[in-house]
């Protein structure tokens, strides 16, 4: 059950997106980015940089004096079709704010013009960057983790399975919210549907991120992954009201099944993309200090 406040404004919103396709998308970029643009958002220091051609956003919270930070490569959310640095300006800055570390938004190619593995490749040469930077930006390169969320944490959990794969610098910890782990579907839980967020219209984000590639491919879809083991600590959020809730839960039991260490909470009355809801509601407030309370922890832990 959602949340009253959130469901209250929800029942007030008269826009309900259309299933993405050419036709459609730039209304649903739009739609994001004029929604991103309104989300209350604290002052911090924010710079910009490119991480071997990729567009990367660093942001430092002005109330942790504590040098070098420790780092936490975000990749947002959006479908694999929309989203940039600029619309969740406002979510990068209140996560670092609430947890009191440098995030770094990474401005990762979009679906259709840049399908598989475009997105995955820009988001691995980022964290790649970020590792080889740290030193000089200031940072704690021995506490760097990547995280994300819905499409985002899709992208982590591959990027972490690939730097298990390929010996790069393993990171500190996993950090998903909501993540999509597997594409095919099979795990969603539609009981838990959302306006908007149907099946056809998650088939229709899908789709074009996928491409002509095996929607198997662990790489896509990492629950499809047959060894989950020697992997970082995972934390992992699900929310109540999302078709992608059991599909959060199930990733983190293989994990768990697996041998690796993983937090996972269930958040009661929140819904799918809530980090890209305002936080003047109680709710949303108490969700990003949480999150950002558990990723300080896990810094501090090692």
């Amino acid at each position: 059950m959602l949340d009253p406040e959130i469901d209250a404004m929800f029942a007030g919103a008269s826009w309900d997106p259309p299933l993405p396709d050419l036709a459609s998308l730039p209304t649903l970029r739009r739609w994001m980015t004029e929604t991103g643009r309104m989300l209350p958002a604290p002052e911090m220091e924010v710079e910009d940089h490119l991480a071997d051609g990729v567009p990367v956003r660093l942001y430092r919270p002005r109330s942790q004096a504590q040098a070098p930070l420790p780092l936490l490569v975000f990749l947002h959310g959006g479908g694999w079709i929309q989203g940039d640095l600029e619309t969740h300006d406002a979510p990068s800055r209140i996560l670092a704010d609430a947890s009191g570390c440098a995030i770094l938004a990474v401005g990762y190619r979009l679906a259709p013009e840049h399908p598989f593995p475009a997105p995955l490749d820009d988001c691995m040469t980022a964290y790649a960057w970020a590792c080889g930077e740290a030193d000089r930006l200031g940072l704690d390169g021995a506490r760097i983790a990547i995280g994300g969320e819905s499409a985002g944490a899709n992208l982590a959990a591959a990027a972490t399975l690939m730097l298990r794969d390929t010996g790069g610098h393993p990171p500190a910890f996993q950090f998903l919210v909501h993540p999509a782990t597997d594409l095919t579907l099979d795990h969603c839980a539609f009981d838990a549907e959302l306006k908007g967020m149907t099946r056809p219209f998650l088939e229709a984000c899908i789709r074009p991120y996928v491409g002509d590639a095996d929607i198997r491919d662990p790489r896509i879809s990492p629950m499809w992954e047959p060894d989950l083991s020697a992997l970082p600590s995972a934390i992992v959020y699900t929310v109540e009201v999302d078709p992608l809730r059991d599909d959060g839960e199930a990733y983190a039991l293989r994990l768990a099944q697996a041998g690796n260490a993983v937090f996972v909470q269930r958040l009661p009355g929140l819904p799918h993309g809530f980090m890209f809801l305002p936080t003047t509601i109680a709710s949303v407030r108490d969700a990003f200090d949480l999150l950002g309370g558990q990723v300080a922890r896990y810094f501090n832990a090692g």
